[in-house]
């Protein structure tokens, strides 16, 4: 070896001793840290009963490789369920640069409330003769969805509203949303006299219900009622309106058969007989398009068209047959007519009697009974002026006989 080398050489290896006994002086007593660094949270927006993971590296920060490390999970809200062990210990860090990966699987209930939930945890580790403690917090963000109670059917007992009647009013109430409704109430506004509120409970995903209402309907017209919805979703308590439309009618109009003419009084057979149907308004409404059918069984008009009648107005249905068959005979008659709501009809009989052919000998017999009739009437009135002529006269007599025998006494 070069003389001149061998000096160099030795240098550097005391220098490499001295280096190395420093590191090793440092390692021995230097500082001791650990941090806790949130790395993941999968996925960033947890949905309502969904699973999510939670990643976490623990750091060595110091000089010198930590011991007796302990990492535990020391509060988390009651809507998120954690499958692994809240606390992870571990003895010790290999080397000052070590870390580890720490994977905690969780799950929301079915009944989270959507909004943050804070996770909070804490580190400790030995640091020399003392205990050094770290606190940390993770903000989990739970999404909900909408629930939405509408309404998705409307009926009145009865169907159709006259003013003064009372109305058993039912509402179905059907979830649209893709959230459970909770504490659901519905509140109808109708402005009468009668029940206003009704309580459903819990509208499932998809789920209906009825609400019940009872009012006097106690004037009439078209009204729109608001309906209130109230209850709870993922996103807490809601309020929806929506507006319905209930008509009340006038008090109800009333068709009766007023009278009835048959011309002739008496028909006989093969007769052509005049049936008018007089057909009265009684109610306080117009009504409309009003026929009259009589199921008579002879050959002829069986239909007749009024049209429309007033309140208190009547009018004639006017139905020719010829009245082929003797015998008694009850008609059905049928009245329909139109409102708003579509036909409406009222039933009636009346009764015709259709008597034997009028033959010439019934003819001449009731001739004669006619003239028997006048003859008799005209013989007693002769007879009665006779009487009175005669009475009239024996007075007459009576009193000129009293008138000579009173001259011849004088």
């Amino acid at each position: 070896m070069n003389p001149k080398v061998r000096p160099l050489c030795l240098f550097l290896f005391v220098l490499a001793i001295v280096l190395t006994g420093v590191a090793a002086a440092e390692f021995t007593g230097g500082e001791i840290c650990v941090n806790a660094e949130i790395k993941e949270l999968i996925p960033s927006s947890v949905g309502i009963d969904e699973e999510f993971t939670l990643a976490i590296d623990l750091e060595s920060c110091g000089s010198k490789a930590p011991e007796d490390i302990t990492f535990e999970i020391i509060s988390i809200p009651p809507d998120i369920i954690v499958t692994e062990s809240l606390v992870t210990r571990i003895a010790e860090f290999s080397y000052p640069t070590s870390e580890r990966h720490l994977v905690y699987h969780m799950r929301t209930t079915p009944g989270a409330n959507p909004g943050p939930h804070i996770i909070k945890m804490k580190l400790t580790y030995a640091n020399k003769e003392l205990e050094t403690t770290k606190y940390y917090e993770v903000d989990v963000r739970v999404t909900g969805e909408d629930a939405e109670p509408r309404i998705s059917s409307i009926t009145t007992n009865p169907e159709y509203i006259y003013e003064g009647e009372t109305v058993d009013l039912t509402l179905g109430i059907e979830n649209f949303g893709e959230a459970i409704a909770k504490s659901v109430s519905v509140s109808v506004d109708h402005g009468f006299k009668g029940i206003k509120n009704s309580t459903i409970g819990t509208l499932d995903l998809n789920g209906s219900q009825t609400a019940l209402f009872k009012f006097k309907a106690d004037r009439a017209g078209e009204f729109n009622i608001p309906v209130i919805i109230k209850y709870e979703d993922d996103f807490g308590k809601q309020s929806d309106e929506y507006d319905i439309t209930i008509t009340i009618l006038d008090k109800k109009g009333s068709l009766n058969l007023a009278s009835v003419k048959v011309d002739p009084v008496i028909p006989y057979v093969d007769d052509t007989v005049e049936l008018t149907m007089r057909i009265e308004n009684s109610g306080d409404r117009k009504i409309n398009s009003i026929r009259v059918y009589a199921d008579h069984p002879f050959m002829g008009l069986k239909e007749s068209f009024i049209g429309t009648l007033d309140p208190n107005e009547d009018g004639p249905a006017v139905i020719t047959f010829i009245a082929d068959e003797a015998g008694e005979y009850e008609i059905p008659v049928t009245i329909t007519y139109i409102d708003d709501f579509g036909e409406e009809q009222v039933e009636t009989k009346i009764s015709i009697i259709v008597m034997e052919s009028n033959s010439g000998i019934g003819s001449a017999v009731l001739v004669l009974l006619v003239l028997a009739v006048i003859g008799g009437l005209v013989y007693y009135n002769y007879r009665t002026k006779r009487s009175k002529d005669e009475i009239i006269k024996q007075l007459m007599e009576g009193s000129n006989n009293s008138a000579g025998k009173k001259e011849d006494e004088e």
